[in-house]
């Protein structure tokens, strides 16, 4: 044995031994370890992945459809305008010698009352001259039908020629046609006195004048516009389905009139809602829209109570009554997507698409159409960043 070679019974041997041993030992719970950390990360990673899943999933409110009355309102935006508009003009010449103190701008002027009046001396004077032209056409043909009638008597036994007798007849005719010129010249002169004196055809609101008093006027010249101090009316367009839904009302009320209401809108001046009722139907359709022409008439529009309230030409809503005879749905406002659809949440919690057409608003409800519906089904309220057809959710109940 050499100096080099160590005896494992010897001292030095027995110490080394077990240290080699233990090294052993920590490489095999090292090992372990880490094999002990990656199973736990692995199944942390799959909690992780099912939890995501589950968060992707939103939770949302729900609504259920329900039935409303066949009965709603028809929205219909118009413009509010005169029953009645007048321009006055000149029909004669001459000066003006008396004006209604009324007749300026926002003026009310009673039916029948003298607007003004322009003097009527060349006119009078005319008509005298008529007067007595007709009175002098009367004589002579009074004495032409005496002539006559002596010379057809003479000719009768022979005292007179026949042509004395023809020519009497003649004279008469002439007579009598000078006697209808003077008439028809007094009918003239007539006129003309009576176009000297302009009276309001109607309760009238006077919008402009051009007009005062010692003005000189002359035949087409403007003097002052008027519309009615009363009734006003409201042309507005309809679709075929409110056609069809105002109709259907019209017949319910058995032949007693439609009540209409005129509500200020947006765009309005005027401050007050109106009660009016239906007129009738424009038999023409609106070529451009393809809609037919209803018209409303509001009596009191334009009356004294309602001055700087209610203004014409201004827009208003048209708020008529109309009769579906198929289902109308009733849902929350916020549960219609661009007013053509809303989403249904099945018994799978998958959105499904209902078309749908929108009948009126009113609060937060929303009445509508929908061959997709039959009642009872829960509609999405909650307003996602994506809605897609066959959408996961998760409803949290439904409300009414």
């Amino acid at each position: 044995m050499t100096s080099n070679q160590m005896d494992p019974s010897s001292p030095e041997g027995k110490e080394k031994r077990p240290s080699f041993l233990w090294l052993l030992v920590g490489v095999g719970a090292a090992a372990a370890g880490i094999g002990v950390m990656m199973i736990a990360g692995a199944k942390g990673e799959a909690a992780s992945e099912t939890t995501q899943v589950a968060n992707s999933v939103p939770l949302v409110e729900t609504a259920r459809v329900e039935t409303a009355s066949n009965t709603y309102r028809v929205h219909a935006p118009g413009r509010l305008m005169p029953r009645e508009e007048l321009s006055l003009v000149g029909e004669v010449s001459g000066k003006v010698v008396q004006v209604n103190p009324e007749l300026k701008s926002g003026g009310r002027i009673d039916r029948g009352a003298v607007v003004l009046r322009i003097d009527d001396g060349d006119y009078s004077a005319e008509l005298a001259r008529a007067e007595a032209g007709l009175a002098t056409a009367r004589a002579r043909l009074e004495q032409a039908s005496a002539e006559r009638d002596r010379q057809v008597r003479l000719a009768e036994i022979g005292a007179s020629p026949e042509k004395a007798a023809e020519a009497a007849r003649a004279t008469f005719e002439d007579a009598q046609a000078a006697v209808k010129q003077a008439e028809a010249q007094i009918r003239i002169a007539e006129r003309a006195v009576t176009k000297t004196v302009i009276r309001a055809p109607f309760n009238a609101l006077v919008t402009q004048e051009q007009v005062s008093l010692g003005t000189y006027v002359s035949p087409g010249q403007p003097l002052a516009t008027l519309i009615s101090a009363d009734a006003a009316e409201v042309e507005a367009g309809l679709p075929a389905d409110q056609v069809a839904a105002v109709r259907a009302a019209m017949n319910a009320m058995e032949g007693e009139t439609l009540p209409v209401r005129a509500v200020p809108n947006n765009s309005s001046l005027s401050s007050i809602p109106l009660e009016g009722y239906l007129a009738e139907f424009s038999p023409v359709i609106d070529p451009a829209s393809r809609t037919a022409t209803v018209i409303a008439v509001f009596p009191d529009a334009f009356s004294e109570k309602n001055s700087g309230k209610v203004f014409a030409s201004d827009y208003v809503d048209l708020l008529i009554e109309g009769y579906s005879e198929t289902p109308v749905w009733k849902v929350p406002a916020g549960a219609v997507r661009q007013d053509a659809f809303i989403w249904v949440v099945s018994e799978d919690s998958e959105l499904n698409k209902a078309e749908v057409d929108v009948l009126d608003q009113t609060g937060d409800v929303t009445l509508l159409h929908s061959a997709d519906l039959s009642g009872g089904e829960s509609v999405l309220t909650t307003v996602l960043s994506e809605e897609i057809q066959g959408m996961k959710v998760k409803a949290d109940g439904a409300r009414s």
